[in-house]
């Protein structure tokens, strides 16, 4: 449980430390970047870098390069595409029944030759849940067990309709991670994916004993880049053919480029106990007066979305329920603090009550973030626009992360990695691992004014929404149109990733934050 804790902590609070550098550029996605080809390809090979002292194994790899370029290795049961749905890989079928999650296997074998199978499953589940990376994927599995050689079951303590999206973990052959060879040097267990390494270690090779699509290229070249200031220079110089970026910090490549969706949300946190953030109208004032399309142009570079509400707006099946807008609205500012008694705009420029008090709130922002602390800035300038008074605090991570664990804020501006199964119940919840400040206070103006004492202790809508939604008495469309509603936090803005690559790789370059090489089969030249 503790282990579980810290990992959502962490996401919460996850700091992209971003320091000023040379030659680099952040694109906007209107940007034309032109279609300059880098180099030629030769006999149907690629250039990727990589780490040549880190591992491929997806289990132990420490560089993102060498993780990206494991999805090549070892494909997993399900990928997600960039809106999110679901793509079977290994998986024939996958059936969910109340709690209970059944996966039956394709033909497939692994580069040796052998046969993929349930067992294989099962051993890879148990390898992905022991490391830092996978195990949040298994928060909600009981035991995964081989029914036969092509069936796995997996028992859920909750029904989860979108469970799938978590199949994404790594397939191993048995018993084949952790060993190493006589010098010390981890040998890459066996994998069933698309390429395999070649006996010099300098390049992948593709695999012929692929059960799917065989793609064009035959090779591809792995070029050693140990460590950042080695990869700006290869992606400036044009030495690789593919360049991925999730931090905002963009290398100048030429090329095109592709977004790709992450589920990672900023958001604005709320301490409801704190004066007129109890109500759910200062907290609609608050996310109507936002210029998220501003936000996510200035502050992230373009290389992210507007919120429209707390799904990812590229998952369908809440698209329609989630009302917010890009753009400010100072009429739905202007009734919701008319609402809770801000009627009059005093002297300061700001809506205050009868006597001509208006609120004022702080906004705390971890300092070593310098995206963050831009939004954080227009967050503020925007809603003073708005009539609403706030003020930024910045501080240092180790006092960001104390204020929060003790409830010292009123506002705070935050991000977290969302699983793709789309499970908001840690962030929204009172209790929740994520959710500082968030309490089962649920009034409005009309409810503050009641007197009579509740006979039984509230319980939050969100908490009820969530409970029914995992005993699947309801779906995700009545989840999203419940937080919308209630507004526990205030999300501001998705994250995105982007791809570069040489524009003489044709086919449609498809990209996900589950594989950036997602179509990499279909590439031609």
């Amino acid at each position: 449980m503790k282990r579980w804790i810290c990992f959502f902590v962490s996401l919460v609070l996850m700091v992209s430390v971003c320091g000023c550098r040379k030659n680099t550029t952040n694109f906007s996605s209107s940007e034309n970047i032109g279609d300059i080809p880098s180099q030629s390809f030769g006999d149907k090979e690629i250039d990727l870098l990589y780490s040549y002292t880190d591992s491929l194994n997806p289990y132990t790899a420490k560089t993102d390069a060498n993780r990206e370029i494991s999805s090549l290795l070892y494909d997993s049961l399900v990928k997600t595409d960039n809106n999110f749905e679901p793509v079977f890989v290994l998986a024939q079928s996958v059936e969910i029944s109340e709690k209970v999650c059944t996966v039956v296997l394709k033909n497939a074998t692994f580069t040796d030759g052998s046969t993929v199978t349930a067992e294989d499953v099962v051993y890879s589940y148990n390898t992905a849940k022991s490391t830092a990376r996978y195990s949040p994927l298994f928060y909600e599995v009981v035991s995964a067990v081989a029914r036969d050689a092509k069936t796995i079951v997996f028992t859920l303590s909750q029904n989860d309709q979108y469970f799938a999206n978590l199949l994404t973990f790594p397939i191993l052959k048995l018993g084949t991670s952790g060993t190493h060879d006589s010098d010390g040097k981890e040998i890459s267990p066996i994998g069933c994916g698309r390429y395999k390494i070649a006996d010099d270690g300098t390049r992948l090779e593709r695999n012929e004993n692929y059960y799917g699509k065989k793609g064009v290229i035959k090779s591809i070249k792995l070029i050693n880049s140990p460590d950042s200031a080695s990869t700006s220079h290869y992606v400036e110089v044009g030495a690789t053919d593919m360049y991925y970026t999730a931090n905002g910090d963009i290398v100048r490549m030429s090329g095109k480029k592709t977004e790709v969706n992450l589920n990672r949300m900023v958001y604005i946190g709320v301490n409801d106990s704190y004066g007129s953030l109890a109500t759910r109208e200062m907290r609609y004032a608050i996310s109507s007066a936002l210029n998220r399309d501003e936000i996510c142009q200035t502050a992230y570079y373009n290389n992210a979305q507007s919120a429209t509400g707390f799904f990812n707006p590229k998952f369908a099946p809440a698209k329609s329920l989630q009302t917010i807008e890009g753009k400010p609205n100072s009429k739905i500012t202007v009734e919701n603090l008319s609402k809770i008694g801000y009627n009059n705009m005093n002297s300061n420029g700001f809506y205050a009550n009868a006597s001509g008090n208006n609120p004022v709130f702080t906004l705390l922002v971890n300092s070593e973030n310098g995206s963050r602390v831009a939004a954080a800035n227009m967050i503020a300038a925007q809603c003073k626009t708005a009539g609403i008074q706030i003020n930024v605090i910045q501080c240092t991570y180790a006092q960001y992360v104390e204020r929060l664990s003790s409830g010292s804020f009123q506002l705070y501006l935050g991000e977290i990695q969302l699983l793709d199964n789309m499970d908001m119940t840690q962030l929204v919840i009172p209790g929740g691992t994520a959710a500082y400040g968030v309490s089962n206070n649920t009034a409005s103006q009309d409810e503050e004014a009641e007197t009579a004492e509740p006979s039984e202790p509230q319980i939050s809508p969100c908490k009820s929404i969530l409970d029914s939604y995992h005993t699947a008495q309801c779906g995700i469309g009545d989840v999203a149109a419940t937080l919308l509603a209630e507004m526990p936090q205030i999300p501001v803005c998705y994250l995105e990733g982007v791809l570069f690559y040489n524009s003489d790789i044709k086919g449609g370059v498809e990209a996900s934050s589950s594989d950036i090489y997602l179509n990499f089969e279909n590439y031609e030249f």
